[in-house]
């Protein structure tokens, strides 16, 4: 059951006029069994009004929303069905509120992602665009056939020769995901803000390198005789065979290497001596070299977080702002500026899966009271 107190307490969160006194009531009042499944229907309700008050169609949200409320009076009793239209109508008031107070603050204050193009640079320096819908041959200065495309795959299908490397470049811009089967058969996934040179066909008797700035998931296909390297600037990352994660952005403090299966070896390079310092990983470990101070250390870690991203996930878990305000420009391919430097070293954890970036700005809005605005199409933080 609800009462006209926790009521208020919801329509508070909601209007994002709760207090922290009263947020943590109504977190109490959620963990007793069956209250969250009334919160979600309430929050659901709320979901649907603003959304739909966003949209050209007024008429049809009263409609749809007379619907449900009636479908309630018949599922319950009178009083309760009473409550539940009063609470929609509130709701509805809320919506309406809301839609009229932001347009009368900025007519436009709609962010709207960059798009940008998925691009290859040949051998030839000749540089090609690729959609993500698109089918097609990828071919060399020559005219032969050295790969396909397939929708968001690239396939190479060249084979390992007794000649000099042929390197192609892939750059995968903000907002975007790619992924590359190389012609030994690996496969890497490319995060946005990503570039990957590798080379056409590998040589035989020599490494297969390639060089990474932005984030990938290697699945790396094993051959003993030819080790596969990661080199992402002052890090080499060996393997034989094995499913890892590197993410070296640079604005990024660290480059980080997460295992998940395998093994891989760090190897750490100082320009003018050939001089090297290894760390080795297990499954589970997070290497990460600190540029600041030219260190490696190694941590357990749920190595589901750090590969979220190739299923489309959003995860962080003991994240600063700054991190997490970063991963998002680059995800959504926004600019994000933010004016509160105590806001930027804070530590949250959050989940995003199909969300706008509106919705998860509205998420940080309702949990962490962050006041924001859209000017210009960016988005600056109070």
């Amino acid at each position: 059951m609800i009462g006209s107190e926790e009521e208020k307490l919801i329509l508070k969160y909601l209007s994002n006029n709760a207090t922290a006194k009263e947020l943590d009531i109504l977190s109490d009042w959620i963990l007793i069994d069956g209250n969250a499944k009334i919160f979600q229907e309430y929050i659901q309700l709320h979901l649907e009004i603003v959304t739909t008050m966003n949209g050209p169609d007024t008429d049809k949200l009263k409609k749809n929303l007379l619907q449900k409320i009636i479908k309630d009076k018949i599922r319950s009793n009178f009083k309760g069905f009473m409550k539940y239209a009063a609470i929609g109508l509130l709701l509805f008031s809320l919506g309406i509120f809301l839609q009229h107070e932001r347009s009368l603050t900025d007519e436009t204050n709609i962010l709207i992602p960059k798009e940008e193009s998925i691009t290859i640079i040949l051998g030839n320096g000749k540089v090609e665009t690729l959609k993500t819908d698109g089918n097609r041959e990828v071919k060399d200065e020559e005219g032969n056939i050295i790969g396909t495309q397939n929708n968001t795959q690239l396939s190479y299908t060249a084979k390992a020769e007794d000649q000099k490397l042929i390197y192609n470049t892939l750059n995968v811009p903000y907002g975007k995901k790619f992924d590359v089967v190389l012609s030994d058969g690996t496969h890497v996934y490319l995060n946005s803000g990503t570039s990957l040179r590798f080379p056409v066909a590998f040589v035989k008797g020599a490494s297969r390198k390639v060089f990474l700035t932005g984030e990938a998931y290697f699945d790396v296909k094993e051959d003993k005789k030819h080790p596969f390297v990661v080199n992402a600037n002052e890090i080499d990352i060996q393997v034989l065979g094995t499913k890892f994660n590197v993410s070296h952005y640079p604005e990024d403090a660290n480059i980080n290497t997460v295992l998940v299966e395998g093994a891989v070896e760090l190897l750490r390079t100082e320009e003018g001596t050939s001089d090297l310092e290894s760390v080795k990983l297990k499954p589970g470990n997070k290497a990460e070299w600190h540029k600041n101070s030219n260190e490696i250390s190694v941590s357990n870690v749920d190595t589901g977080l750090y590969t979220a991203w190739v299923k489309g996930k959003l995860v962080f878990r003991n994240t600063s702002f700054k991190q997490i305000r970063e991963a998002l420009q680059r995800h959504y391919n926004v600019n994000i500026i933010n004016n509160n430097s105590h806001l930027e070293e804070q530590l949250f954890d959050a989940t995003f899966d199909i969300e706008t970036i509106h919705e998860v700005l509205e998420s940080f809005n309702k949990s962490w009271a962050i006041d924001y605005t859209i000017m210009d199409n960016e988005v600056i933080i109070k």
